[in-house]
């Protein structure tokens, strides 16, 4: 199912590309808006369509229901992270 936001940005409930984030030496930022799945608990620094530079405290294991930009290696503890589009 392919839905919408109010500014006329796509997204999906079902996705069909994964990729790995690697902030081993930089922040990871996307062409195109994605949502994120997160492997490892602990914070996430993103930016999304928005908003920039919002650290998300404590984010669980699973789905991050945020449409993000950019993920900031400096303020991310979270690991094992997905880009799902």
């Amino acid at each position: 199912m392919v839905l919408r936001n109010d500014r006329g940005i796509q997204y999906s409930l079902a996705f069909s590309s994964l990729t790995s984030v690697d902030l081993s030496s930089t922040d990871a930022t996307f062409k195109e808006p994605v949502q994120l799945y997160i492997g490892k608990t602990g914070d996430v620094k993103v930016d999304t369509p928005e908003s920039t530079g919002v650290v998300l405290k404590n984010v669980p294991l699973g789905i991050l229901p945020v449409i993000v930009t950019k993920v900031y290696k400096t303020g991310t503890a979270a690991g094992e992270i997905i880009a799902l589009r």
